[in-house]
């Protein structure tokens, strides 16, 4: 479950933008909710993303995401964010509600157009927008967009199926979506370091966002469990997994592909591509020979590699250094 903290004072303590921690999230949220009723198979919990949904042996998926740090493409990001959730359970996303809180400044084309950007995202990925609520309100001061993705599965993926020995598998190239933010809301600064094979690569990227392929290789090359890369990078993504699995892991980090443009974005502004939102990269708890996942994956187009090894205990990188929960994505660090 997911929880985005603001800038405002709570019990005494003020909170940063981001992601609350563990700890908070736990105390102040997930702890003080149950649940009732039969038919939910699974609730909210850290590192989980999706609530599943047993209705009559045919499992529901349902995965809700805000789009708050992005400007630009925000259409587009929300509806693969909360589309590659209920992917990364193993679940076919089908159907999508979209709730849009838009500025009163904002105007009629202006909404008509982000609403189409959102149907032809939806549509491409063969999902139908389904209902939501749009609202013009003075509580936001540009579009903030929420999308809750449904999905059907016949087999649920659970973290706490990983043990320790098995490989995580990592596909495409971290800091895709991070890439996009961070280029399209800092244009003149990245104007400084982007070439024009930079700018095509760009554009290419696009395209990258959505991981319902590579899931769906992956389920059927008999994956363990997936998370896709959002808010928290790699370093944080593995660190959900782990802490949802009860286990540590040992991460390699020379292993990790960085995408060539958040390489040079990081670099510029002084961020870790390692802890830079993620989206269109999968995260594979797979166990036993990688092969011939790796291979169904390269033969799809999709590349992947192993980039660490789930762990009795302890979350570290290959050089001995600690993981520690995923607190502010560096997109929220830069904006502090």
């Amino acid at each position: 479950m997911k929880c985005v903290r603001r800038g405002r004072k709570s019990g005494g303590t003020y909170v940063k933008i981001g992601k609350l921690t563990n700890e908070d999230l736990e105390k102040f949220v997930i702890g003080r909710l149950r649940i009732d009723r039969k038919e939910v198979l699974l609730g909210a919990g850290i590192g989980i993303d999706c609530a599943v949904l047993d209705l009559k042996g045919q499992y529901c998926t349902v995965s809700t995401d805000p789009i708050t740090a992005a400007s630009s493409d925000a259409g587009r990001l929300a509806v693969h964010v909360s589309a590659n959730d209920v992917a990364a359970s193993g679940a076919e996303p089908f159907a999508m509600l979209v709730t849009m809180l838009v500025p009163a400044s904002y105007t009629l084309k202006e909404l008509g157009a982000l609403m189409d950007e959102i149907f032809l995202e939806a549509s491409a990925l063969h999902i139908d927008i389904v209902g939501g609520h749009t609202e013009v309100t003075d509580a936001v001061t540009r579009p903030v967009i929420s999308v809750a993705a449904m999905g059907k599965a016949d087999k649920v993926l659970r973290y706490t199926d990983i043990a320790a020995g098995d490989s995580i598998v990592l596909t495409k190239t971290c800091g895709i979506e991070g890439a996009l933010i961070l280029c399209a809301d800092h244009e003149e600064e990245a104007a400084a370091f982007l070439t024009q094979e930079d700018k095509a690569l760009l554009g290419q990227m696009r395209g990258m966002l959505s991981v319902i392929k590579e899931a769906r290789i992956a389920k059927d090359a008999g994956a363990i469990a997936m998370h896709d890369i959002t808010e928290g990078g790699v370093y944080g993504a593995v660190y959900e997994m782990a802490e949802a699995a009860g286990l540590g892991a040992v991460v390699d980090t020379a292993a990790i592909p960085i995408n060539p443009v958040a390489r040079k974005a990081c670099a510029h502004l002084g961020l870790d591509p390692y802890r830079l939102i993620s989206s269109g990269s999968l995260l594979i708890a797979q166990k036993g020979d990688t092969r011939p996942l790796l291979s169904a994956l390269r033969e799809a187009g999709i590349s992947a590699c192993v980039v660490g090894t789930f762990a009795p205990s302890g979350l570290v990188t290959n050089r001995g250094e600690r993981i520690l929960p995923p607190a502010q994505d560096e997109l929220f660090r830069l904006k502090s």
